[in-house]
């Protein structure tokens, strides 16, 4: 069913709910960024006050919960709220020295 497995436990990621579709854009200079720094971005909300959304290349501890797109040929596993869905995720780099990913939920920062 999946090819994509998780590279600690080897394990696929186990299926999700039917959920609304969410469109994906990603702007030419995050997707090179990506590519150069293992290929995978992770997305998602800081649970602590307001959800804040967090991407990042460092893969984390567990991939429990993800949801795999393909934007590119760049792998964007993303956890966000199954409740609430945004229309459109947006993922740019920002920063001249230390570049970083932001992702933006229906142009915002922060889950709405």
């Amino acid at each position: 069913m999946c090819c994509i497995r998780s590279a600690r436990t080897g394990a696929p990621p186990q299926p999700s709910p039917t959920l609304e579709l969410v469109q994906i854009t990603a702007t030419p200079e995050l997707l090179a960024h990506v590519q150069e720094n293992g290929g995978s971005l992770f997305v998602h909300t800081q649970r602590r006050g307001i959800p804040f959304l967090r991407a990042s290349t460092k893969e984390p501890r567990s991939l429990a919960g993800y949801e795999v797109f393909v934007v590119d040929e760049v792998l964007v596993l993303t956890r966000l709220p199954v409740h609430r869905r945004p229309e459109e995720l947006h993922l740019s780099l920002v920063g001249r020295r230390r570049k970083r990913a932001v992702a933006a939920w229906d142009g915002a920062a922060y889950v709405v």
